[in-house]
């Protein structure tokens, strides 16, 4: 079979499948391996009409195509086959296992325990086999790496003695922990085999009363050390799964999205940009708003509920949009789509940075910083969805403190899309977002499509943004993660200046743990012919920096994430306090709210204060009487319109009349109650 497949991007790449089901690949047919993942312990999902394959083992997924369809049969089919053969070797290896567990006539081994130490005996060794093999992938690298340092040594001669010796101190330092870490993997897969073959690792074994439920006392020191080895690895989940093969509908859509955009995408007219960007030129004063409100610090409620339980849900729609599906409320954070959008805007004063500089370059350095920093809270979050909002539905938030004031509504129910719009004193902020989110089998994407917009007072600048794709990464077994990787583009539309930001993949970890070197990202902006003039470095869960005269030893601090602020914040679903005032009703909104505002939606309120039960049954009752008001428009042959926000293109944009509908409390008519 052809080893050329297409991956990330639809990039060529080498393939090659092992005997021991490992598929790696490389950029040539004779370059070094560059990646490699255990199909094993994976879950592998096939779309024949796009001829695509998608792998996903939990900490990595490969979204592959193939040139032809004959690939594509002889790659799915190969997959297969290594994924059974497999799984009869490991069946073939068990019934020595079973011999030496017999306790006597009066005791009998549980089929169900040992289905499950079959499952997770297969899934460990896999996991140990991919292990070494990338161990000893590492070596082979290594040593290629050696060679190269060995010939540039006549050129390392002319580098100053202080630095040579740091990078060969680097190079022995890289070479002992590959070469330690092989040693520990081959120790671990010995060790493994060894207890394997005697009999030592076992399942429990089950008697009539559980009382004379016990082990073989000669086997338990030997079991504890294998025991002790697999908590290590994977000590975060109980819950163990075959490799899985799921066939993908053929209307499933390919979700690889062409970026790559001109000056004049999105771009428009100075009129236009009034329209669009303002909605209303009425002069917003927020200092007659009391600005020394007593804001809530923590929730009324610990997370209760088990955002586990819902995986047996989404395990059965792999590759499906997760939006359009029905979820236990467990797998919801008590936030909503609409307010996830204003919690955006908590280091909006990066924008009013902006607003009050002069250069042009200057103001696009903040703009990008601003964009990266939308994503720092999310560092903490426990890796739930937010709430999808009801038909209607709507959002504001008036926040003295910070300087705007922002209203959003849902304004298409399929696709799921938001429209959100702020202003401030120095700038203005508002997107039109379609929402998705796809399991894959062993992590979660979460894909915000749609452009965002940001204007500054006293400039015509027009700024557009668009957003990479996020990941839940480990969610069936090992450490859950989040990570943002991939380009996003910040254009100036109205100089033609931009910046490239690139949202780095995590390294390091193992291969059950979270990435040890993670959440990088870099930024490159560029004047209007291309060429470079400023570079940011940092981490989007810390601090932004600027590379001085692209100088990477002269940092200038631009922005630093601020803590959680709330005490014990894990136990709160990760949220920071800023997020944790989202939903808090204080006297700016008492008795000024719509009906349809979130702050009045029960089933999220009931969450909030950790009452599950109750908030599942008002969650049903709410998504009924939405289907029944849409079956009534229908049969009415009424096409339900948002109130704030019209349709321009393929963008909504605010209309104006929300703030003044909300101080003369005259709110239309045609509202109807979601609730």
């Amino acid at each position: 079979m052809s080893p050329l497949l297409l991956k990330k991007g639809w990039a060529k790449r080498w393939f090659s499948l092992s005997p021991t089901g490992v598929l790696s690949y490389s950029t040539s047919p004779s370059s070094v391996i560059r990646g490699s993942i255990q199909i094993m312990v994976s879950t592998i999902s096939y779309n024949p009409k796009l001829r695509q394959i998608h792998i996903d083992s939990g900490t990595m997924i490969y979204h592959l195509k193939t040139l032809t369809q004959e690939d594509y049969d002889t790659w799915s089919t190969a997959l297969r086959e290594r994924n059974y053969i497999q799984e009869q070797q490991i069946d073939q290896e068990v019934p020595s296992t079973q011999s030496g567990l017999s306790l006597g006539n009066s005791k009998r081994i549980s089929s169900r325990s040992l289905n499950m130490y079959n499952q997770s005996d297969k899934k460990l060794k896999a996991e140990i086999e991919q292990a070494a093999e990338t161990a000893s992938n590492c070596q082979q690298i290594i040593t290629q790496l050696v060679q190269t340092l060995d010939q540039l040594q006549p050129y390392l001669q002319s580098i100053p003695a202080e630095l040579a010796h740091s990078l060969k101190q680097q190079k022995l330092a890289a070479i002992s922990s590959v070469q330690e870490q092989e040693i520990q993997w081959r120790n671990v897969q010995n060790c493994f085999f060894k207890n394997r073959r005697s009999g030592s690792v076992s399942p429990v074994v089950g008697s009539s009363t559980p009382q004379k439920s016990t082990i073989l006392e000669h086997d338990e020191p030997s079991l504890h050390r294998c025991a002790s080895v697999y908590s290590q690895i994977s000590g975060y989940s109980e819950q163990f799964f075959d490799a899985e093969d799921i066939e993908l509908s053929e209307d499933e859509d390919e979700f690889i999205v062409d970026h790559t955009s001109s000056i004049d995408d999105g771009a428009s007219s100075e009129e236009e940009t009034d329209s669009r960007g303002t909605g209303s030129t009425e002069f917003l004063d927020l200092q007659s708003v009391n600005n020394n409100i007593q804001r809530r610090t923590r929730l009324p409620c610990p997370a209760v509920a088990d955002g586990g339980s819902a995986l047996s849900v989404i395990r059965k729609n792999v590759g499906k949009d997760l939006s359009t599906i029905a979820m236990p409320i467990s797998m919801n954070e008590p936030l909503n789509l609409l307010q996830k959008a204003c919690e955006e805007l908590e280091y909006c004063e990066l924008l009013e940075k902006a607003s009050t500089l002069t250069d042009s370059m200057e103001r696009l350095m903040y703009i990008t910083t601003f964009v990266i920093s939308t994503y720092a809270s999310s560092q903490y979050r426990t890796g739930r969805k937010p709430f999808n909002p009801m038909m209607a539905e709507t959002y504001e938030n008036i926040r003295p403190d910070k300087g705007f004031r922002f209203i959003a509504e849902k304004v298409s129910h399929n696709p799921l899309r938001i429209a959100a719009h702020a202003e401030a004193k120095g700038f203005r902020y508002w997107q039109s977002t379609e929402v998705k989110s796809k399991f894959w089998g062993k992590s979660m994407e979460f894909m915000t499509n749609g452009t965002f917009h940001v204007t500054l007072t006293g400039h015509n600048d027009h700024y557009t943004f668009f957003k990479p794709s996020s990941w839940m990464k480990n969610m069936i077994a090992g450490e859950k993660y989040l990570e943002h990787s991939g380009e996003c583009k910040v254009t100036n539309q109205t100089t033609g200046e931009y910046a490239v930001i690139v949202f780095k993949e995590g390294s390091g970890g193992g291969l059950f743990g979270a990435p040890t070197k993670r959440n990088d990202v870099v930024a490159t902006l560029y004047d209007t012919q291309g060429t470079k003039q400023r570079r940011i470095v940092g981490k989007w869960s810390e601090s932004l920096a600027e590379e001085v005269g692209l100088d990477k030893s002269k940092l200038s601090v631009l922005w630093t994430a601020r803590p959680p602020g709330v005490p014990d914040y894990n136990k709160y679903y990760g949220f920071t306090k800023f997020a944790t005032e989202l939903n808090e009703i204080t006297e700016i909104e008492q008795g000024k709210l719509p009906i349809t505002d979130t702050r009045l939606r029960p089933d999220q309120r009931l969450y909030e204060e950790g009452q599950v039960d109750k908030a599942d049954q008002e969650k049903l009752r709410i998504e009924q009487q939405q289907r029944e008001k849409r079956k009534e428009l229908e049969a009415a042959c009424i096409e339900w319109k948002p109130q704030w926000f019209t349709s321009e293109g393929d963008e909504w944009i605010y209309g104006g009349q929300y703030w003044h509908a909300r101080e003369t409390g005259q709110w239309p008519k045609d509202i109807f109650p979601l609730w």
